[in-house]
């Protein structure tokens, strides 16, 4: 009886420290990735990733790397940025490491990962209809530099890159074309009336600190997710929503042509909730083209040559673009 009670707990794997049990399930959802909780956000596991999208997957000291056809994804488990194809990227959520596993957000699965290396998820939507918006005007002047104001120097931009938009085919519109005040609702509503495909917003940045350079790139945040350089998720689904991926994966080529042709600092794609972003219905970026509050930059952006390539950067970005998804259509 002894033994028969012993075989028993044995087989049941009860009752004894150490029996031997079934090993447990890792969870997975419709995706087929593992995936865990992180401070209320889902991760996948990456490794998961890189099987179902045919990627390579190793470590670098703290640096991980994701490589396939299409190029080469960063990530620091201690940064919340990383780069794809060396181009600064702010993702959503930190990376994380677990038992030895890397994990990212979902959100930067699919708002990042996916979109970069398999555009083909996005949305195919024809381009014809462009809208540029040159920040600021009239009584507001935007940030203001050492002899110039910000309304003045994306306005002037703003023209340039209208030449070059229609010189390429597109039909092109400009929310001003002179120094007018319009408000950020009114920029988005003139997008939404002339049914846009894209809308390309043009500004100057500013900070305290002097000495701070470079070019962003924005796009809008995803739903449930802090915008870049916050912490606080918000739930609520704007317009723009619908196009956050194609907008997303346009402030990437753009952000690659800008670097690229003025050799200026890379401050990446960044993700936020303006208004212009997030009430325009088509793919929207709002473009930081420098810092006006630096003198050496101030002098460039006011330089017709450097805003020559601004502009024709910004229009290889959305060639770039427009060639990205088509050839998935």
């Amino acid at each position: 009886m002894h033994c028969r009670l012993l075989l028993l707990i044995l087989l049941l794997g009860v009752g004894l420290p150490g029996a031997l049990m079934p090993a447990a399930q890792a969870a997975k959802d419709s995706t087929g990735f593992t995936y865990k909780y992180v401070k209320g956000s889902k991760y996948y596991r990456v490794a998961d990733i890189a099987s179902y999208m045919n990627l390579r997957l190793r470590r670098v000291g703290n640096i991980y790397e994701l490589t396939g056809s299409a190029g080469r994804m960063v990530f620091n488990p201690k940064k919340r940025y990383g780069s794809f194809n060396n181009v600064v990227i702010n993702y959503d959520f930190n990376p994380v490491v677990q038992n030895g596993e890397l994990y990212i957000s979902s959100a930067d699965f699919f708002g990042h990962v996916q979109v970069l290396f398999n555009p083909y998820s996005l949305r195919k939507v024809g381009i014809r209809t462009i809208l540029i918006d040159p920040g600021h005007g009239g009584n507001d002047r935007g940030a203001s530099g050492l002899r110039n104001n910000e309304k003045d120097l994306t306005l002037q931009i703003a023209l340039r890159l209208h030449r070059h938009l229609k010189k390429m085919g597109y039909q092109v519109y400009i929310t001003r074309v002179n120094d007018r005040r319009l408000e950020l609702s009114e920029r988005a509503q003139a997008s939404n009336s002339i049914k846009a495909d894209l809308f390309i917003s043009i500004h100057m940045n500013a900070a305290a600190n002097r000495s701070v350079r470079g070019i962003e790139t924005f796009s809008l945040t995803a739903v449930g997710s802090p915008s870049s350089g916050g912490d606080k998720a918000e739930y609520k689904i704007y317009p723009g929503n619908a196009a956050q991926n194609n907008s997303m994966y346009l402030a990437w080529h753009v952000q690659n042509n800008l670097v690229r042709a003025t050799g200026g600092n890379d401050r990446g794609v960044k993700h936020a909730r303006f208004v212009v972003l997030r009430e325009t219905r088509c793919p929207a970026i709002l473009i930081e083209c420098g810092f006006i509050s630096n003198r050496t930059e101030e002098s460039l952006l006011a330089s017709g040559a450097y805003q020559e390539k601004l502009a024709l950067a910004i229009a290889r970005g959305i060639y770039d673009y427009h060639a990205g998804i088509s050839q998935n259509r």
